[in-house]
Order: structure tokens, then C-alpha cells, then sequence
């Protein structure tokens, strides 16, 4: 498999960033870690507030749950998050996937054309 199609597969299958990582372009790799790494935490964030609102309600009894009561809670509590601000962070967090994606696989064929043409040059090379 190729550089290319190999760095691309690492953008997309683990994380946005990891294909420049294989490439060895580390900083690049980084830049698109980050904001990507930034705003799954963020959505991991909101989904604990969630479930820390629903546990501080205390629907449950013991020995029964209540499963209408949970629902309700759970209902409530998504109203109170700002579903603006995580539509916004997973279009972000898409953009910067795709990007990835795209770059990495980029970078992949300019490293496989340089590749080409240093070998192309030392194998034409013949002196006299």
C-alpha cells in the first residue's frame, strides 16, 4: 500500500492528525490533533453535565427505577445544553476530519513523487 492511501487511511480510521503524523510531519499532525482531541472533550463535557443533572435529581429509589422519571430528566437536561455550540464544535470537528483526510493523502503523493524523482536521478546519473 502506499504512503499516500496508508496516511489517509490513519486520518480517517484513528484520528484526524495521525496520517501527518505517519508522514512525518509532526507540527501539521499536532495542529489537527488538538482542536479535534479539544472538541470531543468539549461533547464529552456536555454529555457528563447531563448525566451529572439526572444523578443529582435522584429518580431512583431502592430497588425500583422509575424509567419515566429518567426520561423526563434526561429530556430536561438536553433542553439546558446550547445544541448551537455542539452543532457548531461537530461541524468543527467534521471539518477538520475531512481536511485531514485530504491532506494527509496529499502529502503522502508529494513524498512518493519526491521519492520517485531522487531515485529517477540517481539512476540516470552516470559519470563519466
Amino acid at each position: 500500500m502506499n504512503p499516500a492511501i496508508k496516511a489517509a487511511l490513519f486520518s480517517a480510521l484513528l484520528l484526524p492528525g495521525w496520517g501527518q503524523i505517519y508522514l512525518k510531519k509532526y507540527k501539521r499532525g499536532i495542529m489537527i490533533i488538538l482542536p479535534v482531541t479539544a472538541g470531543i472533550l468539549s461533547i464529552c463535557w456536555a454529555i457528563v453535565q447531563v448525566a451529572i443533572t439526572i444523578i443529582k435529581a435522584a429518580p431512583f429509589k431502592k430497588g425500583a427505577v422509575d424509567f419515566n422519571i429518567v426520561i423526563n430528566l434526561t429530556i430536561s437536561s438536553v433542553k439546558a445544553l446550547d445544541l448551537y455550540y455542539l452543532l457548531f464544535i461537530f461541524l468543527l470537528i467534521t471539518f477538520f476530519w475531512a481536511f485531514s483526510i485530504i491532506d494527509a493523502y496529499i502529502l503522502g503523493k508529494k513524498a512518493m513523487s519526491a521519492t520517485n524523482t531522487s531515485a529517477h536521478q540517481q539512476s540516470t546519473y552516470h559519470p563519466a
